[in-house]
Order: structure tokens, then C-alpha cells, then sequence
């Protein structure tokens, strides 16, 4: 048996697999978005997506083995054991025990930025049916190929990792990657870009901090080198994902309210001019710092603002209202943190809290 910890323990190559799960997400998103989903990686597979039901029963899983290469794919030993091994996935996934909805389905997808030739055996006099998964036809169910190409398949199968029951459950999928790491990270980039548009300031940051999400499930040890679907240790959420969404939407709004109030604002708490120069640093820093736990003081600043809506109430002008919440917390708390994170705590928290599209 493969030690189910493996993928694990070589973490730092699985740079593609996350770079593609991120690219699904953005490619998919709008669809995702109406599912209740979550993701695993190095967890029966290099990465799945799991779609549960509203009894919160899985109701589909998507599998991906997921592959760079130099050269093109061909239909020879080395593709044909991948395919094998991933149809002992698909009975992995049937013996789970995590509950299943009546409708239960699941694919098993080997995911490719390089071409895939499917082809039947060379035969004297006899003419090869071929199959190409490409930029032109990104995607080919296995149970739609001529039996003439299956039966090559199969034929370079070992018995010993083919679950023959499984294959109706395979696809060949490509994926329209360059080969470079620097590369892929230029096409995620645009990728934000193109969802986010003007409401996030910073898309570089957008795909670092997915990739650091991402990676800290992946580096998450299989308990007792189990498999389990159950284990949310190795779970990234729907939830999970969408804050991190929402953390640089809301960053980008705060930083448009400061550019636009940081005159006042900056005037009436004496905030200085280095400190006004880090104001993108020290918003985002807020936004981190609400989500966690650890982090008491920016914490109860997030829960007092959101409590004072009736300071709202008092004043016309926006930056009226972030000092006077700022005077009010400093009254009442004696905080130990700098005088102007409290105050940018305040604005981010301000912001957050009134929904606000400045």
C-alpha cells in the first residue's frame, strides 16, 4: 500500500497542482459559487473538489490527477498506469465511509497542459483511430472513446491497479498552462484581473494568498495516514475561499475611503506622514488580523465597531464618525497598541461593517 502521506512529504513539487486548482476556481467560479464545495489535495488524489448535497452528503466528487510534461502525452505504459492507479481512486472514493446521497456520482480526471494522443494498436492494413485532447477539444470522456482505443488502453493496464468498473468514470482534460512556474503565476494574475476588475488592488496578493491556503492543507499529514473525506484538517471550504475573496475586496474599499478621507482623518488623530505612507500595508495587515484568533486586540476593535452603529447616527460626515469610534475605543479600553493601528483597525472594521462601496 502507498503510504497515503507521501504526496506530502514532497510538498514543494506540487506547485502545478495548486496553480490548477486555482485556475478551476477562477474558471468555474460562478458555477462553484451556487455549490456547497470544498477541496482536498494530496488526499486520494493530487486534488479533488467535493460537492455536498443540502443533508451535507457528498453528492459529487471530482477527481484530479494532475500532470506537467515537456512532451506531449501518447498512449503508451506510462499513461496507462496513471490511468490504472486512478481508477483505484474511484473505489477509494465508493469505500469511503464520509455519507452519500442517493445520487452519488464522481469523475476521475488526469489533467494535462500538454496534448493527449488516444490511439488504437498499430495494425498492418488497418487504419488507427486516433483521439487528441488539445486547446481545440480540452476534454474527452474515456467512456466515449472507440472500443478500439479502449481496448489498447486496457491491454497496457496491469490487472493488479485496474479497477476495469471505474474507467467509465475517467476523463482526459487539458488545461491551457505555458510551462513555467513564473508563467503560470502571470495567467493566474490575468485571471484575476479579468473576475476581480477594479475591486481588488492587488492580484499578485490575491494568488499568493490562495496558494498559501492551499498549501497549508496540502501540508497537513493524513491522521494516522488515513484517507478519510471526513477529516477537516485537510479540508479547504467554499467559506474559506470567499473570505479570502472578500478580505481584498474589502481592503481595496477601505484603502479608496482612506485616500479619500486621510486628509481629515489624519489631521484630527495626528496620524504623521511615514506612517500615512504605509497605509495599504497597514489596512491589509487589519484585515488579516480580524480573521485571527490570536490577534484579541484587533478583534474586540472589529466587535466594538460593528456595536456602535449609533455613533452613525450622530454625524454627516464619514471621517466624523471613524474618530469619534476611534476616542470612544481609546475611553473605554486603554488599548496597548499604537495610536494609528487602532485607528486604521477602525477604518478597516468601519468599512467592513457598514457594507460600504466608496
Amino acid at each position: 500500500m502507498v503510504n497515503s502521506n507521501s504526496g506530502v512529504e514532497g510538498g514543494s513539487g506540487y506547485s502545478f497542482q495548486r496553480c490548477c486548482i486555482v485556475f478551476l476556481l477562477f474558471e468555474g467560479y460562478e458555477e462553484l459559487n451556487i455549490e456547497n464545495y470544498f477541496i482536498c489535495l494530496e488526499h486520494h488524489e493530487d486534488f479533488l473538489f467535493a460537492f455536498l448535497d443540502e443533508n451535507r452528503n457528498l453528492e459529487k466528487i471530482d477527481t484530479y490527477q494532475a500532470k506537467k510534461s515537456r512532451d506531449d502525452w501518447k498512449t503508451d505504459s506510462d499513461l496507462c498506469e496513471i490511468i490504472g492507479k486512478m481508477t483505484i481512486v474511484g473505489t477509494e472514493l465508493i469505500n469511503d465511509p464520509h455519507d452519500k446521497s442517493n445520487n452519488y456520482q464522481h469523475t476521475l480526471n488526469f489533467l494535462t497542459n500538454r496534448n493527449i494522443l488516444l490511439t488504437s494498436k498499430k495494425e498492418k492494413n488497418v487504419k488507427q483511430d486516433k483521439v487528441k485532447v488539445q486547446v481545440s477539444n480540452r476534454r474527452e470522456k474515456y467512456s466515449e472513446l472507440k472500443r478500439s482505443i479502449k481496448k489498447n488502453i486496457e491491454s497496457k493496464i496491469l490487472q493488479s491497479i485496474l479497477e476495469s468498473t471505474q474507467l467509465k468514470n475517467v476523463h482526459f482534460q487539458y488545461i491551457d498552462f505555458a510551462q513555467s512556474y513564473n508563467s503560470w503565476q502571470r495567467e493566474l494574475k490575468g485571471l484575476s484581473m479579468e473576475h476581480f476588475g477594479q475591486d481588488v488592488n492587488d492580484h499578485e496578493a490575491v494568488i499568493s494568498t490562495l496558494m498559501r491556503l492551499l498549501e497549508a492543507a496540502e501540508q497537513t499529514y493524513n491522521d494516522n495516514n488515513k484517507v478519510l473525506l471526513s477529516d477537516l484538517s485537510k479540508r479547504v471550504t467554499k467559506e474559506k475561499i470567499n473570505k479570502t475573496f472578500n478580505m481584498f475586496i474589502e481592503s481595496k474599499k477601505s484603502f479608496d475611503f482612506w485616500r479619500e478621507y486621510s486628509g481629515q482623518i489624519s489631521s484630527q488623530l495626528k496620524i504623521r506622514l511615514p506612517i500615512r505612507r504605509r497605509a495599504k500595508e497597514l489596512l491589509e495587515n487589519c484585515f488579516d488580523y480580524f480573521k485571527d484568533i490570536q490577534q484579541v486586540e484587533y478583534r474586540k476593535i472589529y466587535k466594538f465597531v460593528e456595536a456602535r452603529m449609533d455613533i452613525d447616527e450622530k454625524h454627516t460626515c464619514e471621517a466624523d464618525c471613524i474618530v469619534d469610534l476611534y476616542r470612544c475605543y481609546q475611553e473605554e479600553f486603554q488599548p496597548r497598541l499604537e495610536n494609528y493601528m487602532v485607528a486604521f483597525a477602525v477604518i478597516a472594521a468601519y468599512v467592513e461593517t457598514r457594507g460600504m462601496y466608496v
